[in-house]
């Protein structure tokens, strides 16, 4: 009986040295299971964390760019509605155009002068010789005029190529 008992003490000894090999395993794989859940929860956390930072790098882009919005939207509505006719203000005052519309202006009167000349010429036929010998008469005056013509049809006025180059410029220094 005694080696009965020996044997059922040793069998339980042995069970329980496995059982006890398997409570401190099981504590160990708890350990490490908790261990990588906090990695987790970490990695996580820091995740979320670049996440909000982003977001809020975000927001302030898309104000940023909400106002950059808005700038050009009224600069839009005042080149539509003021810019414009600034625009034609400039152009209608500048020295180019000016020179241009003053030459022209000149030469249409000296060719009507020429023509009534002419006119008169014809009409007191035997008085003059030749419409050369008339007072005020300018032989070059279609010559100019045609001249004049050309220049206001190659006419490049240097206040849009000033406007042009304003395209960029903030409202403030328009």
């Amino acid at each position: 009986m005694e080696k009965r008992h020996a044997t059922e003490l040793k069998e339980m000894q042995t069970s329980y040295d496995q059982l006890l090999a398997d409570h401190h395993r099981l504590i160990s794989d708890n350990e490490e299971l908790r261990r990588a859940r906090d990695r987790a929860i970490e990695s996580h956390t820091a995740t979320i964390d670049e996440a909000k930072g982003m977001l809020t790098c975000t927001n302030g882009e898309m104000v940023e760019l909400y106002a950059q919005v808005s700038a050009l939207m009224l600069m839009k509505q005042w080149f539509l509605t003021e810019g414009a006719a600034w625009v034609v203000k400039l152009v209608q005052k500048s020295p180019e155009l000016e020179k241009v519309v003053a030459d022209l202006v000149n030469s249409v009167n000296a060719v009507g002068a020429n023509e009534g000349i002419r006119q008169g010429f014809r009409a007191a036929h035997d008085s003059v010789r030749s419409v050369e010998e008339v007072p005020g008469y300018d032989e070059g005056a279609q010559v100019a005029l045609d001249a004049v013509i050309k220049a206001f049809d190659e006419l490049e006025i240097s206040v849009l190529g000033k406007v042009a180059d304003l395209i960029d410029k903030p409202l403030s220094v328009i």
